[in-house]
């Protein structure tokens, strides 16, 4: 459940979604980043669909474990990850963190694992777009869809360098 005390959910679902990188945290909208470092990689990240809708649960939706808790909302998303410096990058993490109605709820963290279980790799080579499937599951304590979404992405690129960005998308 998506509260104050239990963290974010992710599911797997059939839709492509993607996971994203930039090497800074220099946004030119909120819901795309780009960066440029010499030496570096460089990326485009645009969150798609922007604003994401949410989709109520028929009932109750279930997490990818089937456990007990059940969630209000489902809402996909795609993180497109576009390299346009010729030099590839590992995406060591990706972490979601949402705030809704004046309250900050527990990240979800997605670990290099876990991305590549959703989008088949977690590496991202130069000249070339990453996509990862996420579905995110929640309820709120008003039953209110509206959140606000903050992603982080960690990455290390093929020249050792860290890169790092961060951008914001809204569910309505």
């Amino acid at each position: 459940m998506f509260d104050v005390t239990t963290p974010l959910r992710a599911g797997l679902t059939a839709v492509a979604l993607a996971a994203s990188m930039a090497c800074s945290n220099s946004a030119t909208s909120p819901s795309n980043l780009n960066s440029t470092s010499s030496g570096q990689a460089t990326f485009s990240v645009a969150v798609r669909p922007s604003p994401i809708t949410a989709t109520r649960c028929n009932q109750q939706c279930l997490d990818q474990s089937g456990s007990a808790t059940s969630f209000a909302f489902s809402a996909d998303m795609t993180f497109d990850v576009q390299e346009s410096a010729s030099v590839g990058v590992t995406v060591d993490s990706i972490t979601l963190s949402a705030t809704t109605e004046g309250r900050t709820f527990s990240p979800l963290v997605l670990s290099s694992d876990d991305i590549k279980q959703l989008a088949g790799a977690n590496h991202i080579g130069g000249q070339s777009m990453l996509s990862v499937p996420l579905s995110l599951l929640y309820s709120t304590p008003t039953g209110n869809a509206n959140l606000e979404v903050s992603v982080s992405v960690r990455g290390t690129d093929d020249r050792s360098n860290q890169v790092t960005a961060a951008g914001q998308v809204s569910v309505r």
